[in-house]
């Protein structure tokens, strides 16, 4: 499994989930993203091709069949993979992520829940360097956007360890092809999250085929919060034969 992390945030947001997987007996492996503060390339540097070379190197160097995991944001760069290299990526997996497989942003997916110029979540609160080349939350707000269920020194370690977010990666787009439609997915619906709402999860979980859709009781990063519910979410789902289910009507879990 390649896992990729969402918008500010670093290959660090995987630790606690690494482990649980390997319980299942899964291999994962966090990848660092240009600009999250431990890749080479700076946040202002980085471009699109950046993050789009960066997936593509990843999934090459895997020995062999690549499951692609992605949270929120890095859930573009799993359509992105899997669409790219069907011939590797056997798998796809979404974490409260962006599934947008039409070719439209995650600005179109907020414009269809609440109307022009209408931004939800962390959205509003998102804050831009002069240069416009990266952006920042506040700590405060991602305690509230992003980490609303942890324990609250979890919260506030976690949201000081975000970095800057090279606004070349945050929209990308993600136009796909008909043998993606036909790539076995599953969506892992965070019922609590504050910022990318339970109504555009939704969305996304309807955009394509063969979506199987787990909901999971947790607030925007289940991965942090519930590693073990969320280690057990994949390896049910790995070990059901990918069966498809119906994305209207997902299955509560909790931890």
């Amino acid at each position: 499994m390649i896992l990729i992390h969402g918008a500010w945030a670093g290959p660090w947001v995987w630790d606690a989930l690494i482990p649980e997987l390997a319980a299942f007996g899964l291999q994962a492996e966090a990848l660092a993203l240009p600009g999250d503060g431990t890749h080479a390339i700076a946040p202002e540097a980085a471009t699109e091709a950046d993050f789009r070379d960066c997936i593509a190197q990843a999934i090459m160097a895997a020995p062999g069949p690549v499951a692609l995991v992605g949270h929120s944001g890095g859930g573009m760069l799993v359509t992105t993979g899997a669409d790219a290299f069907p011939e590797k990526v056997t798998h796809a997996i979404w974490i409260a992520g962006m599934l947008i497989p039409d070719g439209r942003s995650f600005d179109d997916i907020q414009t269809q829940i609440l109307g022009r110029e209408a931004g939800f979540g962390i959205t509003p609160h998102v804050e831009q360097s002069a240069d416009g080349l990266t952006s920042t939350v506040p700590p405060e707000m991602a305690v509230s956007y992003f980490f609303n269920d942890a324990p609250a020194p979890i919260a506030r370690v976690a949201a000081a360890r975000l970095a800057a977010q090279p606004n070349a990666g945050h929209r990308i787009h993600t136009p796909t092809g008909p043998r993606f439609a036909e790539l076995p997915k599953l969506y892992i619906h965070a019922q609590d999250d504050r910022s990318v709402i339970p109504a555009a999860q939704t969305a996304m979980s309807q955009s394509t085929a063969h979506v199987t859709v787990r909901s999971i009781a947790s607030g925007h990063v289940p991965q942090l919060t519930q590693p073990g519910c969320v280690a057990q979410i994949i390896a049910d789902w790995l070990s059901s034969g990918c069966v498809i289910r119906d994305p209207i009507a997902p299955v509560h879990t909790k931890s």
